[in-house]
């Protein structure tokens, strides 16, 4: 008569063996239950009197190391961009690159993450444990990279005119002067930011850029002469 190899260090059956068969130090034989079947042998655990069939639990144990994997999949992901990352990054320090380029970086990073967090969504809405241990997961997330420039990137937007125009208003406007000199203390600009928008719309309802320009500047448009 088989009996189940029961690990008393992880309360599982851990094989099948022969009545008066050898085991570990560890381990114990015990009879196998009559609705015992080999292709269920996960889901059974031993209580410390019998062997219980408990499928909610190790349905529950594979969610949780299925999504051990996954955070470890993209944290190699995300590290196999490290050295493009740091490329991009020595780049626009040296006036070699852009901003563009480093963000385009963490960009795809952030793909990964995004779209790691989405599958573990997609493992906890599973019901069976065969679909958590078969499932498999892409970067199908998509992230925009965010639009930053420098302050000289971002001033050559404006014509000489504009300029001259915004630097002799600030002194005088208790509106926008506020935004200038959080604009001057930034390291890096932002299109997408809001105070970015507020300021730049600001500038066309003050009449310092003609009508229509807040919305090319804050597009990408060219200075106008």
């Amino acid at each position: 008569m088989q009996k189940a190899i029961i690990d008393l260090n992880l309360n599982a059956i851990v094989g099948i063996a022969n009545a008066g068969a050898t085991v570990e130090k560890h381990q114990m034989l015990l009879d196998l239950p009559e609705d015992f079947q080999p292709a269920d042998v996960a889901e059974w655990a031993y209580d410390g009197h019998s062997l219980v069939h408990d499928p909610a639990a190790f349905l529950k144990q594979a969610k949780a190391a299925r999504k051990v994997r996954i955070k470890e999949e993209a944290r190699r992901l995300i590290a196999d961009t490290d050295w493009r990352l740091n490329r991009a990054r020595e780049r626009e320090a040296a006036g070699w690159g852009t901003l563009a380029e480093v963000d385009a970086e963490l960009a795809e990073r952030e793909a990964i993450r995004r779209s790691s967090n989405a599958a573990e969504q997609a493992i906890d809405a599973l019901t069976d444990a065969a679909s958590v241990q078969a499932y498999a997961w892409t970067v199908d997330v998509a992230v925009a990279a965010p639009r930053r420039m420098t302050h000289k990137q971002f001033m050559a937007r404006f014509s000489d005119a504009e300029i001259q125009g915004m630097l002799k208003a600030f002194g005088d406007n208790p509106a926008l002067r506020p935004w200038w000199e959080r604009f001057s203390l930034a390291r890096d600009i932002s299109l997408d930011d809001a105070v970015t928008q507020s300021g730049v719309q600001a500038l066309e309802a003050a009449g310092l850029i003609a009508k229509g320009r807040a919305a090319e500047v804050l597009a990408g448009g060219a200075a106008h002469g």
